[in-house]
């Protein structure tokens, strides 16, 4: 098991940052008040700043607008958070995790306020190929957010601040094995960073304690030092307590102020071999020195490639309510309270749904209120429906612009999923790889199989770089992806009254299944050939749900599949407002050729629901919805200047700051232990490119990405090999001076969040 797999609540958010000072203030009274201190936002051995990563990335495309923003644009003042990555330092991503998270609850701010509740941000997780092709939800971007209880406390103006958090979690290490465990952490902050000392002087002890029966399984610490001289320093251990962890983590940093020569000692998790191993780091202003006892290689600090995880959006020119270089702001969502018991519950909803700790408390009808600014309070009332319905948008990609591109097929008649790959010379698609069920790991077939199209049938495809489902008949010259939207209770298409009637002719959900039709599949009504028998649905508005002669379409009430390729979910065929005999329908397949049609998801997952808020009126709340376009990728616009993906497809989703969703990862194993343990985008874009449909066009920047440097051909520099050995000698951290943080209780706090995703409330 991985070390990162363990911790993965606590730490966060993946996000990468610059290694600089925290917020914080250089007084230590506000008004007579006590002023509170913050911590280094990451402490990284190598350390970027904003215009080194900037200066890195050339303007954009020919036609670059970003030249002609203002020098006070959003666009030239976002932030560029950026760090260094090498695969021996990557214990320092579990720093910079914890430091992420911590930054979020903004403790500083808080100081001797009493307990307080944050909800900080966990970005990731899951397969991003979760897809619906198999009757799965498609979507995979709704917000995940993790309540941390935090005590922040200063004695004095010259006393120390000690920050106290507590996370509750739930650990799934497989359908045997979940664990209920709480996170302890105490911080104590004397010195908060500055430009001559980046990371300030404190130290954090952690330990993570197992609910059912309180034994602890994993404690640490992260603590500056003070070496000899000018230089800084910190240390980091993780002590695997439990024994799942693989073993301890121990980091020894030393560095000088500016960050550009320093030395490391790593001792890590041996994965593949078990054990450990040691790692030595040596590093100047030009070159990054790195030995794991038997290698040495040498590595070049100004010659890199980037990984970008995060852009913004910018307009590319002045408009209704916008000029020129303004973010593209997406709005929406806001944090929620709810009575359990005799306890109190906080959630999220926004566009995506409704997120909370405990979603089984959250039936229809539950009441939830919402603090608003003025100080009072609004209510609102849970509504949870068995499915959604989801307005499908069909855009057409001619089958030369998939040449070599890679896609997902479920083979229906045996259950299994293959990696297919089209060829344009040959017109094939051939089946290159197939699916583990157990791991979900794709195996390559010894022996590629052209998977055989047979003329006028259907096919389905699932494709991540494309935006999802891809529909195509045998013979066509072009493949259709479905671009999907949930149906809002504005929608034009109710035309002002409660409820919608649908005609549908395949693919026809059954109303009232149990749990084993739909384990042996039997969740569809008979096909009907003539259009004017087409089964008619109604769709229900204010309840959100799908019936058919007046049964809501799907499983009755309690009954759970757990077989079957549809226990992840169900969706319906196509589905139109329209009566099929007046759109000349004459066959239930062309159903699919509709430029605009309808489809219902259910299931009794959480995911394959719809869950929202309804105000006072009954209506529910409404939120900006992502925008998405089709991009076609060209050298001129990669960061890297890299040809391989020039004249790749793919289908984008701008969710917010920092969110462009869309562009195809792969998985990579950069430990050598034969599993892949990093995502990485397969390319990134180039500050100033401009992307979006004609007339409402954006330019993109990149605003979190790591940075990868590349082999030196050069000698190895004598005063570096020196400094490489004297790196052994930096003595490896114990749990000597460790604090129990878990002899302090959590405290009970009834108020709202005050701080969500690093934003005061």
């Amino acid at each position: 098991m991985k070390q990162a797999s363990r911790l993965s609540l606590f730490l966060g958010s993946i996000t990468f940052v610059i290694a600089s000072c925290g917020g914080g203030s250089d007084t230590d009274t506000v008004n007579g008040a006590i002023q509170g201190l913050s911590m280094p936002d990451a402490m990284d051995l190598v350390g970027v700043d904003a215009q080194t990563a900037g200066a890195a990335i050339a303007p954009g495309a020919t036609v670059n607008p970003a030249v002609n923003f203002a020098a006070n644009s959003d666009y030239n003042t976002d932030l560029v958070n950026a760090y260094m990555w090498d695969q021996t330092t990557e214990p320092l991503t579990t720093i910079n995790d914890i430091l992420t998270s911590v930054g979020q609850t903004k403790a500083d701010v808080f100081v001797n306020t009493g307990p307080y509740l944050a909800l900080v941000e966990a970005v990731g997780g899951g397969d991003p190929s979760a897809r619906a092709d198999s009757g799965q939800s498609s979507a995979a971007n709704a917000t995940v957010l993790e309540p941390w209880i935090l005590k922040s406390t200063r004695a004095s103006t010259t006393a120390p601040q000690i920050v106290r958090f507590w996370i509750s979690q739930e650990e799934n290490f497989g359908p045997d094995m979940v664990i209920q465990d709480t996170i302890y952490g105490r911080a104590s902050v004397s010195k908060e960073p500055s430009a001559a000392d980046p990371y300030g002087d404190f130290s954090m002890d952690f330990a993570m304690v197992n609910d059912a029966d309180g034994s602890m399984m994993m404690k640490g610490a992260l603590k500056t030092t003070n070496p000899a001289g000018p230089d800084l320093g910190f240390t980091f251990i993780m002590q695997d307590v439990s024994g799942m962890m693989g073993g301890d983590t121990k980091v020894a940093v030393q560095t000088d102020q500016t960050q550009t020569t320093g030395k490391a000692h790593m001792s890590v998790p041996d994965f593949m071999n078990g054990g450990v191993k040691d790692f030595t780091i040596a590093y100047d202003q030009n070159y990054f020195l790195r030995s794991d006892g038997t290698t040495t290689q040498l590595l070049d600090r100004n010659n890199f490639v980037r990984n970008t995880w995060g852009y913004n959006l910018y307009w590319a020119e002045d408009g209704p309510g916008h000029t020129a270089g303004q973010r593209v702001d997406i709005q929406g969502g806001f944090p929620f309270s709810y009575t359990v018991g005799n306890s109190t519950e906080f959630g999220w909803v926004d566009y995506w749904g409704i997120w909370s700790p405990t979603p089984q408390n959250l039936t229809s009808g539950t009441t939830v209120t919402r603090d608003l600014p003025d100080g009072t309070q609004a209510s609102y009332t849970v509504l949870r429906a068995p499915g959604r319905l989801m307005k499908i948008t069909k855009r057409s990609v001619p089958l030369l612009d998939l040449d070599g591109e890679s896609m997902e097929y479920w083979d229906w008649t045996t259950g299994d999923q293959y990696l297919v790959q089209y060829t344009a010379a040959t017109d094939t698609f051939t089946e290159i790889a197939i699916r583990d069920q157990i791991t979900w790991e794709w195996n390559t077939l010894t022996v590629p199989v052209d998977l055989a199209i047979t003329p006028f049938q259907y096919y389905n495809f699932w494709s991540e770089a494309l935006g999802g489902s891809l529909d195509y008949i045998g013979g066509e010259t072009a493949m259709t992806v479905r671009e999907q939207t949930i149906v809002s209770n504005d929608d034009t298409i109710f035309n002002g009254g409660n409820s919608l009637t649908l005609y549908s002719m395949t693919d026809n959900l059954r109303a009232g299944m149990t749990a084993s039709q739909v384990e042996i599949g039997d969740i569809f009504m008979l096909e009907v050939t003539d259009p004017a028998l087409a089964y008619q649905y109604t769709f229900l508005k204010d309840g959100r749900s799908l019936q058919y002669q007046g049964a809501d379409v799907g499983l009755l009430p309690g009954e759970v599949p757990t077989l079957g390729s549809y226990m992840w979910g169900m969706q319906s065929g196509p589905m139109s407002a329209t009566d099929p005999v007046a759109l000349g329908i004459t066959n239930s397949w062309e159903m699919w050729n509709l430029n605009e049609y309808y489809i219902y998801e259910t299931g009794h997952n959480e995911w394959n629901q719809y869950t929202t808020l309804l105000d006072s009126q009954g209506a529910p709340v409404q939120f900006d919805s992502p925008i998405s376009f089709f991009y076609t990728h060209a050298t001129a616009n990669d960061a890297d200047g890299n040809s391989t993906y020039d004249g790749k497809k793919v289908f984008l989703t701008y969710g917010g700051e920092r969110n462009l969703w869309g562009i195809p990862g792969q998985d990579t194993d950069t430990d050598g232990d034969g599993i892949g343990d990093r995502w990485y985008p397969q390319f990134s874009l180039k500050d100033g490119t401009v992307m979006g449909p004609t007339g409402t066009e954006y330019v993109v920047k990149a605003v979190e990405m790591e940075l990868f440097m590349q082999v030196s051909p050069d000698p190895i520099p004598s005063a570096l090999q020196s400094d490489l050995s004297a790196a052994a000698s930096l003595t490896l951290p114990n749990m000597n001076g460790w604090v129990d943080p878990t002899t302090v209780a959590p405290p009970t706090v009834a108020d709202q969040p005050a701080v969500v995703a690093g934003i005061i409330q």
